[in-house]
């Protein structure tokens, strides 16, 4: 990622002796619209500055984070309602540079970074105009789910995206230029897509009609080594479809149940409200790529038409969008899915960016009032969002608002380590955010949720290192209680529940953060544990 700022550091230099802010602009857009590889450099150094600006962010773990660090303890072929890629990823990354905010931010903005890396490369396949290149770029970019949910979680879906837009290039190049070493990427492409995050499973028919609908795509897809493109994705994929068949309610559970929230009763009016969720999502997410798209549009009515390798990719997109609409209502229809996320949609609808690219190109870009009016715009909002992201903690705190984001699980781990001299054998949480929070304040110490049954740490509890119960609600231990009791085969007694409170990392007046705790030793025991 670091080698690709150069790109954007010779534009500027170049010549540069003596020219004022607004020629220094002028050779920055310049360059920028003529120059995919410069646009994919400023997308890198865009997302370095924002590795820096996580760190200068409070180190309390967000909930994907949190997961991260919890998951990060073991590996297996599954974990919970999402598939393993990511997690597999982060660990790796752990494993090479060790468990900190840095590896966690880097890891994070790596993935961004590689998404629109290869959406520019994408982009320049199918776009003859290449100033469209930078402006579909950044159009998907201003996406408030690109900049803002993605940036600050939707670890799942930032692989869904990398993965789905590097099946399409796949895709792209392989009707261009079919070769065996394509064909083999494009079913690595599959089978990390479907590691990814399930609603892949969409995508992957939509991208097949897409081709299949090309002039040369059916020659592609018959090609008999599409059985390689096959194979490739069905090893990659198939270890961790044992785990999801064995484990298919644990797995399915979650997504259904929010699939189905606020479902009214009549069945038409479940599929008229999956419809509209799915419309309203939709647009939500393409509304300001659209307005950018039509801001930099010439008015010139009378341009030529675009050329029919143009019209053909018009129409590959034209295509994919179509079938997954089809595929969109087919679920609906099968299935009681009133709530539909933008998330969810998100990684489906990216291309939208190119297609309309594809449109306006034909009536060609008024490259004048782009430059004047709507790239400054973009690229002031580029220059905002790290300081935003920034300020948002202690401008919530404040106003008052608290945020999980603004804990200092560090003074728990002073209190408990430092001040009681606690020494855990094993930490016990309710959840994952709890979890993952104080695996990364007491990385030497297993810790385990009762969400996860799958997971059974080894551990030996005594009065030096008694397992420790630790909450950031009201101090109910009874699930705890049930997971530990379920380890060690006996009943626990005379639990003690203690608290502890303490600012948080941005002060409010008047608000504290509260975390309850207890100390479980072999006196809590009413027989001899099981080894766990």
């Amino acid at each position: 990622m670091a080698g690709f700022p150069m790109t954007m550091s010779k534009c500027l230099t170049e010549k540069m002796s003596g020219d004022t802010t607004r020629s220094v602009y002028r050779r920055l857009s310049e360059c920028l619209l003529g120059n995919p590889n410069a646009v994919i450099a400023l997308f890198g150094l865009y997302y370095i500055i924002q590795i820096f600006v996580r760190l200068a962010m409070p180190p309390a773990l967000r909930i994907d984070e949190a997961q991260q660090v919890l998951f990060a303890q073991w590996l297996a072929l599954g974990y919970d309602a999402q598939p393993p890629l990511y997690n597999w990823y982060q660990q790796i990354v752990f494993s090479l540079f060790g468990t900190s905010m840095a590896t966690i931010a880097i890891a994070k903005n790596f993935i961004l970074f590689l998404t629109f890396a290869v959406y520019i490369k994408l982009a320049d396949l199918v776009l003859k105009d290449k100033r469209f290149v930078l402006i579909s770029a950044l159009a998907l970019f201003l996406s408030p789910q690109v900049f803002w949910q993605a940036q600050r979680d939707l670890t799942h879906t930032a692989m869904l995206m990398l993965t789905c837009t590097w099946l399409i290039y796949l895709s792209v190049r392989l009707i261009q230029k079919p070769t065996t070493w394509g064909y083999l990427l494009a079913g690595l492409a599959v089978g990390l897509g479907m590691l990814s995050k399930y609603n892949f499973v969409l995508i992957l028919p939509a991208v097949l009609a897409a081709v299949w609908f090309h002039p040369n795509g059916r020659e592609r897809i018959l090609d008999r080594r599409f059985l390689l493109t096959i194979a490739v994705s069905l090893i990659v994929f198939i270890p961790h479809a044992i785990w999801l068949f064995e484990n298919l309610q644990f797995a399915s559970e979650v997504t259904l149940k929010r699939m189905a929230e606020a479902a009214p009763d009549s069945r038409m009016m479940q599929i008229v409200m999956g419809v509209l969720r799915v419309i309203l999502g939709s647009l939500v997410i393409i509304a300001i790529p659209a307005l950018i798209l039509f801001a930099s549009r010439a008015k010139n009515k009378s341009a030529p038409i675009g050329e029919a390798a143009e019209a053909h990719w018009m129409r590959f997109f034209l295509h994919y969008f179509l079938a997954l609409a089809a595929l969109l209502l087919l679920v609906i229809v099968t299935t009681t899915m009133t709530e539909v996320r933008d998330r969810w949609l998100l990684p489906l609808v990216m291309p939208f960016p190119i297609l309309a690219a594809l449109w306006f190109q034909n009536g060609r870009l008024d490259q004048v009032k782009f430059v004047a009016k709507v790239l400054p715009v973009c690229l002031g909002i580029m220059g905002f969002l790290p300081i935003a992201l920034i300020l948002s903690v202690p401008v919530q705190a404040l106003v008052g608002d608290s945020s999980k984001s603004n804990r200092d699980w560090q003074s728990l781990r002073h209190h408990l380590h430092d001040e009681k001299g606690i020494s855990p054998s094993l930490i016990v949480t309710p959840d994952w955010l709890t979890g993952g929070n104080i695996r990364f304040i007491f990385p030497e110490t297993t810790v385990a949720t009762v969400i996860y049954d799958d997971f059974d740490p080894s551990f030996q509890p005594s009065f030096d290192h008694p397992i420790l119960f630790v909450s950031s609600g009201d101090g109910d231990t009874d699930k705890m209680t049930a997971w530990l009791e379920g380890q060690i085969g006996v009943k626990l007694k005379n639990v003690t529940v203690n608290s502890f409170s303490s600012p948080m990392y941005y002060p409010i007046e008047g608000r504290m953060q509260n975390y309850t705790y207890s100390l479980i030793t072999p006196d809590n025991f009413e027989g001899t544990p099981r080894q766990p």
